[in-house]
């Protein structure tokens, strides 16, 4: 697999599962960083490593947030990704999951009803 192909499913999948924990309404991209050098900042000038997508959703005529995020956990699992579910702190939910080399999070405030979903790609050379 390329790492272009390896981005195209990530961001499939995030967008499948954005859709199904919140279904009446579309997920937005905001952010599709990649093939990136990890390296770049610090003058490394080396070969495209990764890719990083953030997608988001939600519904303000729900936003039951802590029922958002347990689907969530629910689905990601259902699709075989591997989730840790961390405490709510200070009115942040927060979850991570990981499969077959992606990463992924999801996060949410208590007092808002956006999720935002992102996850990066296994570097290059573990593809």
């Amino acid at each position: 697999m390329t790492l272009t192909e390896a981005r195209n499913h990530l961001r499939s999948e995030l967008l499948q599962v954005a859709a199904t924990v919140v279904p009446d309404q579309t997920p937005a991209v905001t952010q599709d960083v990649g093939p990136a050098n990890q390296g770049a900042l610090s003058d490394d000038r080396g070969r495209e490593s990764m890719c990083t997508i953030t997608v988001e959703t939600g519904d303000p005529a729900t936003p039951d947030t802590e029922a958002k995020m347990s689907f969530a956990a629910e689905t990601l699992e259902a699709r075989g990704w591997k989730v840790e579910v961390a405490p709510v702190t200070n009115g942040h939910h927060h979850l991570s999951a990981r499969r077959q080399g992606y990463d992924l999070t999801v996060d949410a405030a208590a007092d808002d009803w956006r999720l935002t979903f992102t996850g990066q790609t296994p570097y290059v050379d573990d593809l």
